[in-house]
């Protein structure tokens, strides 16, 4: 993979690229501390060693098969209880892309991409940083199986698996960045009640009923997604219950 510029407005215009990396969102956090990177600016790596994923998971990620990059964003438009916006936006602009590869791509709350038959095919991790109601920068770490045949969890899959094809990194990077900062653009001029709607329309086991857990196994169905990121969901017993990221898990 060499540098390019990618066809957008700022995405990816400064695109710094490690050959080995312990985690892209770490390099990314240290760089814009030191003040060596700017809104836009994408960080990628061949080999991330210990990549991060939500709940506190790693990412395992085999070097020169997949994309594994983090995006510097400054989004000072959004108060801090309405951060999950943000969330929303970048997913749906990485659903996007990978569907012009692979149809039938879902998102899975809060973070992750799944193939139509449920397998893990990606992820993301939203880090923020905050002062006093503002969000003055975000890190978004991206993680895709595109070539990689072969995983240690029967729950994980590639683009290369769906489609029995392989992926030029280059252009697939392209394609995720363009995806992206439209959506990063729709939501900074306003259109944030357009992109909850889509969302909704986006996610995995939306409107149908299926098995949780919580404190007990249930059947509930997803209803909702709040601003906060909650996920809201009606159980059968016709109770609703709000659930933040550790209260729930998909059975």
């Amino acid at each position: 993979m060499h540098k390019i510029l990618a066809n957008t407005g700022f995405l990816g215009k400064d695109l710094q690229i490690l050959t080995d990396c312990h985690s892209t969102n770490e390099s990314a956090v240290s760089r814009l501390r030191s003040g060596k990177a700017k809104e836009g600016t994408v960080i990628l790596t061949h080999n991330q060693t210990q990549g991060r994923g939500q709940r506190g998971n790693r990412w395992h990620s085999k070097p020169g098969m997949n994309l594994t990059f983090s995006m510097v964003f400054k989004p000072d438009f959004l108060s801090v209880d309405r951060q999950f916006l943000l969330n929303m936006a970048i997913a749906l602009g990485v659903q996007k892309a990978l569907c012009r590869l692979v149809s039938g791509i879902n998102i899975k709350w809060p973070n992750d991409f799944l193939s139509a038959e449920g397998k893990k095919i990606g992820g993301m991790l939203v880090e923020n940083t905050l002062s006093g109601n503002r969000i003055v920068a975000s890190v978004v770490g991206i993680g895709v199986n595109v070539n990689q045949h072969e995983f240690s969890v029967p729950e994980a899959t590639s683009l290369a698996n769906l489609s029995g094809k392989a992926y030029s990194l280059d252009q697939l990077l392209e394609i995720l960045l363009v995806s992206v900062e439209d959506y990063y653009l729709k939501l900074k001029s306003g259109e944030q009640e357009i992109i909850q709607k889509e969302y909704l329309s986006q996610l995995y086991r939306f409107g149908t009923w299926a098995s949780y857990e919580d404190d007990e196994v249930f059947t509930g169905k997803i209803v909702d997604v709040g601003i906060h990121g909650r996920l809201i969901i009606t159980k059968q017993n016709g109770t609703i219950a709000s659930y933040d990221l550790k209260q729930i898990r998909f059975i």
